[in-house]
């Protein structure tokens, strides 16, 4: 098992080609709040120096841009980077200057710096221990490993797909690791601040790949003004848990997912006919990764979770070691063999006879579907413990799952179309319950189901309507075109392409969650509960249009509505007082009219947040 990591980079409008901007003041998104790092580029960026050195290398300049720690990442030539000691040391620390070779980048593991074990105890006359801080920095980059560790390179919402509400995390590119900086350290501190910052860290480590031998960026530079085009190739990540806090440790499993999502994006641009890169070659390097990644991760990447969640932490190192040396089906075997009692004990696990009796009885309470599931099934998937913890729990319906656990076990891709995490980060998606049923024929492991599977096919169709962003239903030719379009670039196992006659045979496991209403000899399919929705709020209108109209206690008239709906303070009311006056007396007519209706009284009450009565 390997970890890969995400790295957030500030806009650049060229590339991260290790140049200044060529337009640097239509780059407005280098200095929004979702930038990197924080809001460094905003404070101190100076955009008429920018203007007059537009487009020129980074390393021929006498000045060092505030967005440095993003440029060079698919550069050619080494660059000096920066980083301003905090204004709280005030003790003199000096500015800290250092290189930046080709195809590298600096990053900070923020996350880590926040957790609670690196606080001191609450009333302590300093909040957070930065021995503690760095030593978590340090395991961070620890877990990852030159040569083999892949970089997915993104923006976060300040970039130029995002749009009033609509905020994305954009996909630019991706890498492999070929080394890390050293730890940096402020030079000019006070012994003082030394000892109480752990020596003055800086929270910046130089990140170095294997660029342009391994690795790609997507060319949105050169299409920003051709958006047809670049909407084909536009690589909006599924999953947004894997692109927080600056980076995150992502696992070979969301890995395998985002690569695969990769190899259909290089086929677009070879489709396009983009010259920025052999985009051949580029998908000949991606088919390699997802090979070498489902090698990596393995038959059973959900097992150390499962054990996490069952108390048996003891066993996760065993069955750790065992999958470096290629027994991790004998592991898996052992340890379940243990929890059922066939076996008294594991040779190579030392555990306690105490440890033993708990373990073993804490098993024998589980019930046999959560057995079944823990057992064969989420050992297969890469879920979260706190994922795990929900799918059994008693209460699992508020968190989406109305299905019981006997129909999870004969049906796992109900997690990826009923689950609903506490955050938008926490799902479940298609993909993650696809690798676990329909794995590399490499592992050893039978699939769970036919890859043409009616359950299958209703999981690929939820996950597109869920997709659609615009209307409620889409036709069925649609849905079966982009579900298609999506196998086609998965392996040859996984690959399989559906016809319009599996909406007809397969048609009851469908509608158990998907309505295929039939409008003019063409199918339209909806989700059963959005369907639903639709009808309820149809019905509710039905039947308020047929109620009385509403009789007020007292009189309403129409000097009442005059009144409220009469601003004196109007812009309008100063400028053109006449026609301002005929307005609103043209509403309190309609007002006056349609108020009375339950129906119009209702939406008038939604509007307020209120509810009638």
């Amino acid at each position: 098992m390997t970890k890969h990591i995400s790295v957030r980079l500030a806009w650049h409008m060229d590339g991260w080609n290790g140049h200044i901007c060529n337009n640097p003041t239509a780059n407005v998104y280098c200095v929004g709040q979702h930038s990197y790092p924080g809001d460094m580029i905003a404070q101190i960026r100076e955009l008429e120096w920018e203007s007059k050195v537009k487009g020129k290398s980074v390393a021929k300049l006498d000045k060092v841009p505030p967005c440095v720690y993003s440029i060079n990442a698919f550069g050619s030539e080494t660059v000096k980077a920066f980083s301003k000691p905090p204004d709280w040391f005030r003790d003199g620390s000096e500015v800290r200057y250092w290189d930046l070779p080709p195809s590298t980048v600096c990053i900070w593991p923020y996350e880590e710096m926040y957790t609670d074990d690196v606080k001191y105890p609450e009333g302590s006359s300093q909040t957070y221990n930065y021995e503690k801080r760095l030593e978590r920095a340090k395991q961070y980059f620890q877990e990852l490993t030159h040569d083999k560790s892949l970089i997915f390179y993104y923006a976060n919402y300040s970039n130029p797909f995002s749009e009033n509400e609509a905020n994305k995390y954009v996909l630019v590119g991706i890498s492999r690791l070929k080394s890390l900086g050293d730890f940096l350290f402020y030079e000019g501190m006070s012994e003082e601040n030394k000892k109480k910052y752990a020596g003055g860290f800086v929270w910046q480590r130089s990140v170095t790949s294997h660029y342009p031998e391994q690795g790609f960026r997507l060319p949105y530079h050169l299409y920003l003004d051709k958006p047809d085009i670049l909407k084909r190739f536009l690589f909006i990540p599924d999953n947004e848990r894997n692109f927080k806090y600056a980076t995150r440790h992502i696992s070979d499993d969301d890995a395998l997912d985002i690569v695969e999502r990769l190899v259909e994006t290089t086929q677009a641009l070879i489709a396009i006919g983009d010259k920025t890169e052999n985009w051949e070659f580029r998908r000949t390097w991606l088919l390699s990764l997802i090979a070498e990644l489902w090698n990596n991760r393995g038959a059973y990447p959900g097992l150390p979770k499962v054990l996490d969640y069952l108390g048996f932490q003891e066993a996760i190192p065993y069955y750790k070691e065992h999958v470096t040396t290629g027994r991790e089906k004998e592991a898996k075997e052992a340890i379940f063999s243990f929890l059922d009692s066939k076996i008294s004990s594991i040779p190579e696990l030392k555990l306690s006879d105490e440890a033993r009796r708990r373990i073993q009885r804490s098993w024998k309470l589980k019930t046999e579907p959560e057995r079944e599931l823990l057992t064969r099934i989420f050992p297969r998937i890469d879920l979260q413990k706190d994922q795990i913890e929900k799918i059994l729990a008693e209460d699992r319906a508020k968190n989406g799952i109305f299905a019981n656990l006997e129909q999870i076990v004969q049906n796992p891709y109900l997690l990826s179309e009923q689950f609903i995490g506490d955050d938008p980060d926490d799902r479940i998606s298609f993909n993650k319950i696809d690798h676990a049923i329909i794995p590399s024929p490499e592992l050893g492991l039978d699939p769970l189901l036919e890859k043409d599977d009616a359950r299958r096919f209703r999981a690929l169709c939820v996950e597109r309507l869920h997709r659609e962003g615009v209307h409620s239903f889409v036709s069925a030719e649609n849905v079966l075109h982009d579900v298609n379009h999506k196998l086609i670039f998965l392996q040859d196992w996984r690959r399989h392409q559906f016809n319009l006659g599996y909406f007809k045979v397969d048609r009851d496991i469908l509608e158990e969650a998907l309505t295929l209403r039939q409008e003019e000899n063409r199918l339209y399919i909806y989700l059963k509960h959005v369907y639903e929705d639709e009808r309820e709020i149809e019905n509710q209108i039905r039947d308020l249009s047929k109620r009385p109209d509403i009789t007020f206690k007292s009189p309403v008239t129409e000097k009442h509505w005059h009144d409220y709906l009469y601003e004196p303070n109007s812009v309008l009311a100063k400028k053109n007082p006449k026609e301002y006056e005929a307005a609103i007396n043209g509403q309190t007519k309609s007002v006056r009219k349609f108020f009375p209706s339950p129906f119009v009284s209702f939406q008038a009450l939604q509007a307020q947040g209120k509810r009638p009565s």
